[in-house]
């Protein structure tokens, strides 16, 4: 390995070691099964994302990054922020689908990061390519900020019974204490997610 590629991943080790108190305030602990391996830098992908290799351990993973996220100081928090997020809850090797709102707490984690560290005008640059470039994860986001807004601590709450947040169903809201929010809300956070 080269001194840079050691550099890249450790500046990643960094960020996702300052943010993992904050991810834990906002959305609970990691699931008792996930374990986090550490990250790649790969220069053949062009998204970040958990790779599951261990079929004794099926929420045991690596986190790839493409080379190309070092180029842009927002983005890279925003993809380290949302596979943390996903972290605290993975798939794993036999699961494929997610719900909105998994999606919808990923991004919310980064929009969050990103205000703290960039400010309001950087939120907004970021909201607004992902309105025009990635419509389905600024929706998720849209829905999970609605039910933040009206509980701040539903995410955890829903977690705290069903610590793996794909699992979680609309029985699971009334269940958890989760703030009244609306129906069609509830229906739309649970939709399977499609990016």
């Amino acid at each position: 390995m080269t001194d840079t590629y050691l550099a890249e991943v450790n500046k990643l080790e960094k960020l996702r070691a300052a943010w993992l108190p904050a991810v834990e305030f906002l959305f609970g602990g990691a699931a008792d099964q996930a374990k986090f391996d550490g990250f790649e830098v790969r220069d053949d992908i062009s998204k970040p994302g958990a790779v599951f290799a261990h079929s004794d351990e099926p929420y045991r993973y690596t986190i790839q990054m493409p080379a190309k996220v070092f180029t842009n100081d927002v983005m890279m928090l925003a993809d380290v922020m949302q596979e943390l997020v996903r972290g605290q809850f993975p798939l794993g090797r036999d699961v494929s689908n997610t719900l909105v709102l998994c999606e919808g707490a990923a991004v919310f984690g980064a929009i969050t990061a990103i205000k703290q560290v960039f400010g309001d005008e950087a939120v907004d640059s970021y909201l607004n390519a992902l309105r025009e470039q990635a419509f389905p994860y600024y929706d998720a986001f849209s829905y999970t900020a609605v039910l933040l807004a009206e509980d701040p601590q539903a995410i955890k709450k829903l977690r705290e019974m069903k610590p793996f947040l794909y699992q979680v169903e609309k029985a699971d809201f009334d269940a958890a204490g989760v703030a009244e929010i609306d129906r069609k809300i509830k229906d739309l956070l649970l939709l399977t997610f499609h990016a």
